[in-house]
């Protein structure tokens, strides 16, 4: 009996002091967004973001935690040509192409690429980026998850002390009823590991990771058809589909018609009937009038 009521009060322990885990990351924010000037940002490097700050009560320096972000929207002679460069800028540095897409819009060919570089070589691809075309627009960011991510890690860390701790007492266990308890409170607190390591894998990419956004575009004065200007025999083809496809749609509506009129056939044969009837009547009537016997 004894050992049962130590299990249980430990259990007690170990749920306030994850309660109290919780409620610490209730209270404090989860992250806080910094925007930087174009320039600015530019000038400082990838050095700027990974500098090392010290606490304000004097303890030891914590290295900052912050994610990327870059976007270009740029005007160039081939959008094509220019989108095969930028994988080659991109595959070279060590990132990869994450989202590509190329399309025609308003006599315009357009293309939208979503890039994911090394955060430390972010500004040297932006620079290696913008003699393709013309820059009409960029913009640069950060957001500082450094206390989120500290906070996820001291949390996880202390999961893991009470899962060691747990995994003692479930050893020590001696009834049935004592070892259900610490299995469901060892299921809850490591669904909460999981879930912690699994956001700071997520941070940890994000981090290591920046992300640019590439519009590209052609010049407003050029047309669709000079940049996609197709071989005479594709056009050809096209134009016979095009025929065919016309034919065909004519006949399915002579068809449909054909359908839709089908219940109003017997009322348009006795129409059709009766009017040739008069017509005949009238025509043997006009054979027999008097100026016809007269000229007999």
């Amino acid at each position: 009996m004894n050992k049962t009521y130590a299990v249980v009060f430990l259990l007690a322990g170990l749920l306030l002091l994850g309660g109290c885990g919780a409620a610490k990351q209730g209270a404090a924010p989860v992250a806080s967004e910094k925007s930087y000037e174009n320039g600015a940002v530019a000038g400082a490097g990838s050095e700027s973001f990974s500098t090392v700050a010290n606490d304000a009560d004097g303890q030891a320096p914590v290295e900052r935690k912050v994610t990327r972000k870059a976007s270009l929207v740029m005007a160039v002679s081939n959008v094509t040509e220019s989108y095969n460069q930028i994988q080659v800028i991109v595959n070279e540095s060590g990132g990869y192409l994450q989202n590509a897409d190329i399309h025609s819009a308003d006599g315009q060919m357009r293309s939208t690429l979503t890039l994911r570089v090394p955060a430390a070589k972010l500004e040297e691809i932006l620079s290696a980026l913008e003699p393709l075309g013309q820059v009409e627009g960029k913009n640069i960011s950060g957001q500082d998850v450094t206390e989120e991510y500290y906070d996820a890690t001291a949390r996880k860390a202390n999961l893991e002390r009470q899962e060691k701790r747990l995994l003692e007492l479930y050893n020590k266990a001696g009834t049935v009823k004592d070892i259900l308890e610490i299995e469901n409170e060892l299921t809850r607190v490591r669904g909460e590991i999981e879930s912690l390591q699994a956001r700071l894998n997520v941070l940890d990419n994000l981090i290591s990771l920046a992300t640019i956004t590439v519009e590209l575009r052609a010049p407003g004065g050029i047309s669709t058809g000079s940049t996609l200007k197709e071989p005479l025999g594709t056009r050809l083809k096209a134009a016979w589909q095009m025929g065919v496809n016309g034919l065909v749609n004519f006949s399915e509506g002579l068809l449909l018609l054909g359908v839709i009129l089908l219940p109003y056939t017997p009322f348009l044969a006795a129409a059709y009937l009766l009017f040739y009837y008069i017509v005949r009547k009238r025509r043997l009537k006009s054979k027999d009038s008097p100026t016809d016997r007269g000229a007999v």
